[in-house]
């Protein structure tokens, strides 16, 4: 499995009246999310320009609110969403416009997602992962389109706590914390076959320490890069294993391995 690439979809403005992406349910992860049309609510300062001599469309602002569901009938979870939206010149042709006037181009809202709940998990857990790194996904994906800086922390966090969870542990004898470079080169010289998955652990934990910057401004889509970094890491870790173990039953049988 990789990264949901609906969820880069959902990080860029959607413009109204398009088709809005499908994303693998957060609960069944067996269907897809399927959005109704979204409820705009134009801000009251945004209203209130239109009276202006020189108003454009452009002025116009304000939220929305959405709802979907899933499409598995064993399932059918709720999704609601809110966000922003602004109006800008439209990027389709031949088609019915939000916004038509006398002069000028015709206009669409763009709407920006901002929240989802229950969050869509920005990329799968293996089964076999511990329950620290389930619930560090968790705490990334609730934040990932309202505060990336946040979400890229938290997938940092991730890997904090599966190196927990492994053994390598977090303060000095003294008690004072050690740093997430100093315990990840201890995973990676405790097994000759680490040092390529650590290299992997060292980007997500470069891109958590940009987003812890005050002056951080990393993107979702930048998050969802790094998350389809750890999304590998976890992949090579917890699910590698199994597949090389199916690999050789295959093998050894020369053909499907049957059970009589």
């Amino acid at each position: 499995m990789t990264v949901d690439p609906a969820l880069s979809a959902l990080a860029k403005p959607i413009e109204s009246g398009q088709p809005w992406p499908r994303p693998a349910c957060p609960k069944c992860q067996a269907g897809y999310i399927t959005f109704a049309p979204p409820v705009e609510d134009e801000s009251h300062s945004s209203a209130s320009a239109r009276g202006h001599d020189a108003f454009e469309p452009e002025w116009i602002t304000g939220t929305f609110v959405i709802r979907g569901q899933c499409e598995n009938p064993e399932c059918q979870q709720a999704v609601h969403g809110t966000g922003d939206y602004e109006v800008g010149v439209s990027r389709l042709s031949g088609e019915d416009h939000d916004y038509d006037y006398s002069y000028g181009p015709p206009y669409s809202s763009y709407l920006t997602v901002t929240h989802l709940h229950p969050p869509m998990l920005m990329m799968p857990i293996p089964k076999s992962a511990p329950d620290e790194v389930r619930e560090g996904v968790m705490r990334a994906s609730r934040v990932l389109f309202a505060d990336p800086g946040l979400a890229a922390t938290a997938l940092r966090a991730t890997v904090e706590r599966f190196l927990t969870s492994a053994g390598i542990s977090a303060t000095q004898p003294t008690g004072q914390f050690r740093t997430a470079h100093e315990r990840i080169n201890e995973w990676r010289d405790a097994d000759l076959t680490r040092p390529p998955i650590a290299d992997l652990f060292f980007a997500v934990k470069w891109l958590g320490n940009a987003g812890t910057h005050e002056d951080s401004d990393l993107t979702t889509i930048e998050v969802l890069d790094g998350a389809r970094v750890l999304d590998e890491a976890f992949h090579r870790l917890f699910l590698g294993p199994d597949i090389d173990a199916h690999a050789k039953t295959i093998n050894a049988a020369k053909g499907p391995s049957r059970l009589p």
